[in-house]
């Protein structure tokens, strides 16, 4: 089973919808209540200027756990202009969805590829 924690910095839900959808729709992917449960933080909306600090936080106390950023805010900031994951290079993000919002099916499809390497691992 795929555990996911979602972080909103922003976004206007477009994605997040179709992320749920996306994890409704797959018996292997779940919801958890803590970041510190999950196989993957999934990343919506820019990054603005108060959302950062508490998500390096985050991203530190979680270690290694892979940061996929789904939907253009969360790579660049479009449409809100600055402020995505690109504008913070020292950030480790496994995957950049592109889309505004993706499908779902892009959705569930990145996801997947972005835990596999942390699931493999888990079940040797």
């Amino acid at each position: 089973m795929i555990k996911l924690y979602p972080i909103n910095t922003g976004s206007c839900g477009g994605c997040d919808v179709e992320i749920r959808a996306a994890v409704c729709a797959s018996a292997d992917m779940t919801w958890v209540d803590t970041p510190q449960e999950a196989d993957a933080l999934v990343l919506t909306g820019p990054l603005t200027a108060p959302s950062r600090p508490a998500l390096l936080a985050l991203l530190q106390e979680t270690g290694n756990t892979p940061l996929l950023a789904i939907g253009r805010c969360a790579i660049d900031g479009f449409p809100f202009g600055k402020g995505g994951v690109k504008d913070m290079p020292q950030l480790k993000v496994r995957i950049q969805l592109e889309g505004c919002p993706p499908t779902t099916e892009e959705i569930t499809e990145a996801i997947r590829k972005g835990v596999r390497r942390k699931l493999e691992r888990r079940e040797v």
